[in-house]
């Protein structure tokens, strides 16, 4: 037996890259470099999952609450297994989905065998059907936390034990060398450049610790927002060196607690001001909870982990899910959120065992997990100068009364090869579309193939062997779908003789100091662009002015503005439109 619990679906200030605006008010360069042409807000339909039992639980249930409150939704409680509820999730097409468990549930067989193929059972196609996540903890309130304030942050400064964490991506950070006793690499924000010293601790183990406890001091103590680890490692620690274990220490959980344990010396507690993300990238088991001394739950308890990622099978030299996952994060794109991009790290993986791309053989569709809240909005900050994605994406609605044209565009930034690489190297163009692609028809296109799922794409245009792509080199899919039900707010926007008026979500958003906000105007008038409060006092005018019909990009300052929710408002004549900014510090 199952119970289904309904609760108004709401609109999340979940940013996605995309959005459907008329494709005659287009304009790429108004957009951060490896985002897409428009970004947009998504309406958001979050499935909250979770076991009669523990729902009965007076601990857990606020858990189930808390996210009903923050997303709307709907609440499917199991009793016996999980498939009891799976079809009345597939009839609410849900776009997130929380699995809500313990420990004791949260199990390797639970991931491999209920969660995965749950997930890909939504709807008729092979792919995963949702963006998921596993909000469990070593307490009830430690899942609690990963479900309440904060929303989400910029992943900006970067900490690895291994030297694969793509630096020159990040605005700053320090990777270490597994291999290389004292080697170490610095980024810093006003250069894509990195420097190599050997002047490190032979055993990194309260180096690292402490970096994490207190922030990084050469880039006045901020905080870590990523850690990376790779090696050998178990459900219960990370062997630092690598090959074999050397003169270094361990990093090793027990009874909630995640700690150093150097070569010689006494431990050291990790005790972490959250949030961060923990990416055991290339670790056999970490990601596997066989209890509350296991690495997952201790690194949400104490570790300050609000997305944790680590495989529960053993990882190896055809591992697919994490290179796949930071490709998407910022290779190849650079605004998803972590969880979208593990999301689409496997839409590319299950491709690639479907397509026998040359190269590929994974080994790992099933092999990871994602812990945390996937409506979390952790993804990569923009601020400083860092190496850009391999192409830029473009996705744009040219709306029509029958069918709605898409067109789903990439142009490379620089010579590349736009597939897959490597078991860490580059991923093929794909993108979270930002409605329901339902009665999808390919009119043209130049890749060799093409998916199209009724919530992604995906381009199939290089494989290895091929000659890399040329900077400027551009690709492409037009297809139809039925059309979208509306705007930001679940009303049609306001049209006049088929012209609309685009108010595109500010990226990024949440914002911190400042913000870009983006719109296109169907034809010339007077713009009015304010900033609201939710009390609907003006805050700020950002445009009064006339202008031409096209697309516009205004920078808004809001450092001196409190945190919490404002609405961006647009009129021109009798059009306007409205979104949802949310502040952050």
């Amino acid at each position: 037996m199952f119970t289904r619990k309904a609760v108004l679906r709401v609109l999340l200030p979940l940013i996605l890259c995309v959005a459907s605006p008329h494709a005659q008010v287009i304009a790429d360069s108004a957009l951060p470099a490896g985002g897409v042409t428009a970004a947009g807000e998504r309406e958001v339909a979050y499935a909250v999952v979770m076991r009669q039992s523990t729902y009965d639980d007076a601990a857990w249930q606020p858990v189930a609450d808390a996210l009903l409150t923050r997303y709307g939704g709907e609440l499917f409680l199991w009793s016996a297994y999980l498939g009891e509820v799976q079809p009345d999730v597939a009839s609410f097409e849900p776009t997130h989905i929380g699995f809500v468990c313990e420990m004791a549930t949260a199990s390797a067989s639970f991931v491999q065998s209920h969660v995965w193929p749950f997930t890909r059972a939504l709807d008729g196609d092979t792919y995963c059907d949702a963006i998921w996540g596993i909000i469990t903890g070593y307490t009830a309130e430690d899942a609690l936390n990963l479900v309440t304030e904060p929303y989400g942050f910029d992943v900006k400064t970067v900490l690895a034990g291994t030297s694969s964490c793509d630096l020159a991506y990040y605005t700053q950070g320090i990777c270490t060398n597994e291999a290389t006793y004292g080697r170490y690499y610095v980024k810093h924000s006003d250069s894509e450049e990195t420097t190599t010293f050997d002047d490190g601790p032979t055993d990194r183990t309260e180096w690292l610790v402490t970096m994490l406890n207190e922030g990084i001091d050469i880039f006045d103590y901020a905080p870590v927002d990523i850690f990376y680890t790779s090696g050998h490692g178990n459900h219960n620690m990370w062997q630092m060196h690598y090959p074999d274990a050397g003169l270094e220490g361990y990093f090793r959980s027990y009874n909630g607690q995640v700690y150093g344990d150097p070569h010689s010396g006494a431990n050291i507690d990790i005790n972490a001001p959250p949030p961060r993300i923990y990416f055991g990238l290339g670790n056999c088991y970490i990601g596997k909870i066989l209890g509350g001394s296991s690495m997952a739950p201790s690194w949400i308890h104490t570790g300050g982990a609000y997305q944790y990622t680590g495989y529960v099978i053993a990882e190896g030299s055809s591992s697919h899910q994490h290179g796949g996952t930071k490709s998407y994060f910022y290779r190849v794109a650079r605004c998803y959120t972590w969880a979208e991009a593990y999301y689409l790290a496997n839409q590319a993986l299950r491709f690639d065992i479907l397509n026998h791309t040359p190269g590929a053989n994974p080994p790992d569709l099933n092999g990871s997990a994602l812990y945390g809240d996937p409506g979390f909005q952790a993804r990569m900050s923009h601020e400083g100068i860092f190496r850009e994605p391999l192409f830029e994406t473009s996705l744009t609605v040219d709306h029509g009364a029958a069918a709605d044209t898409v067109t789903f565009r990439i142009t490379m930034n620089r010579e590349g090869r736009p597939g897959f690489t490597s078991k860490w190297g580059e991923r093929h163009p794909a993108v979270i579309l930002p409605f329901r692609a339902h009665d999808a028809e390919l009119l043209h296109t130049d890749a060799m193939e093409t998916v199209i799922a009724d919530d992604f794409a995906l381009m199939y245009i290089w494989h290895q062997g091929q000659p890399d792509l040329p900077e400027g080199a551009t690709r492409e899919m037009v297809f139809t779908c039925a059309p979208p039900a509306a705007s930001v707010d679940g009303d049609p926007l306001p049209e006049r003789d088929g012209a609309r008026l685009t108010l595109y979500c500010n990226q990024p958003n949440p914002a911190n100091s400042a913000t870009r906000i983006s719109y296109a105007l169907p034809e010339a008038g007077s713009v009015r662009l304010c900033v609201y409060d939710v009390a609907g006092q003006l805050v700020d005018t950002v445009v009064d002015e006339s202008q031409p019909a096209g697309s516009y990009s205004v920078s808004w300052n809001t450092t001196e503005l409190s945190p919490g929710i404002y609405f961006g408002r647009i009129t021109v004549g009798d059009l306007c439109a409205t979104r949802k900014i949310v502040v952050m510090k």
